[in-house]
């Protein structure tokens, strides 16, 4: 993606994006506040957007341009699942193979673990404290990222986990969101045994990795759509500190999600630009 303007109107940005999408162009916006907007667009048709923007710049209120946009958000009435057929295109396109296949399988998981919870949780789960040392090539490294314990906390995960793992899927390709993945569940899983004990699961830790991977990645290449708001970064270090001061209604693993984090903002620094 290459950016290809910056407007001092959001819902005017977002109004041109909507149009070049309806026309098949690939742009996308990135807000930074209602008063500024930065516009970015696939190279393959970087000429035909910057011809349109010219125009739409000339006169942003033609019918064609507000039609597009309010098309573009009106509920899909071809279904008659009440929008879920539109919702799961959308959620489809905002992710790759990598996202979709680790959140299916911490479904997949989730729901056996509601079948046979004891033999299921005891084949995942960490390491104990006398065998982690003694098992170099073995899934209990990355495993308890699959395991979640309640239907919130699976949801809460994967929401996260969609929201910013697809972007950094499509944005930098599935080998680097794999690479990110792996590595993160290693450290994040052992960090938390080691800090504290064995009886944790959860993708949270991997989800902080990703969510340290943007926000670092953004910083460092700002002309580009894969950043963090501010808002997401306080929402998550205020979440991180709560769970460190035991302030939440819910045990967390918060050495996992510490050392997640560090090692999303790790890999982010090392990155080079895609």
């Amino acid at each position: 993606m290459l950016k290809l303007a910056e407007l001092n109107s959001a819902s005017a940005a977002q109004t041109f994006a909507d149009y070049c999408v309806s026309r098949g162009w690939h742009v996308s916006v990135v807000v930074q506040n209602p008063q500024q907007a930065e516009l970015f667009s696939a190279p393959d048709c970087l000429e035909l957007v910057q011809h349109e923007l010219v125009l739409f710049l000339q006169n942003p209120e033609l019918d064609k341009y507000s039609q597009a946009a309010w098309n573009r958000n009106q509920p899909s009435s071809a279904s008659q699942s009440l929008g879920l057929t539109d919702i799961w295109q959308r959620m489809r396109l905002m992710s790759g193979f990598v996202t979709q296949s680790i959140a299916f399988c911490c479904v997949l998981v989730f729901f056996a673990q509601q079948i046979w919870p004891g033999p299921l949780y005891q084949g995942l789960k960490f390491f104990d404290a006398t065998t982690y040392l003694q098992h170099w090539f073995s899934w209990r490294w990355l495993s308890p990222a699959l395991l979640h314990f309640s239907a919130a906390h699976l949801v809460f995960n994967l929401l996260a986990w969609w929201l910013f793992a697809g972007r950094i899927e499509r944005q930098l390709g599935s080998f680097v969101l794999l690479r990110l993945s792996l590595l993160a569940a290693l450290i994040s899983n052992t960090a938390q045994f080691v800090l504290q004990d064995s009886n944790f699961g959860g993708l949270s830790g991997v989800v902080y990795a990703v969510i340290g991977f943007v926000w670092v990645y953004g910083w460092r290449f700002a002309a580009q759509p894969l950043r963090l708001g501010h808002a997401d970064i306080m929402m998550a270090l205020l979440f991180l500190g709560l769970g460190f001061a035991d302030m939440l209604w819910v045990n967390t693993a918060n050495w996992a999600h510490l050392f997640g984090l560090l090692s999303g903002m790790l890999l982010a620094m090392i990155q080079r630009r895609h």
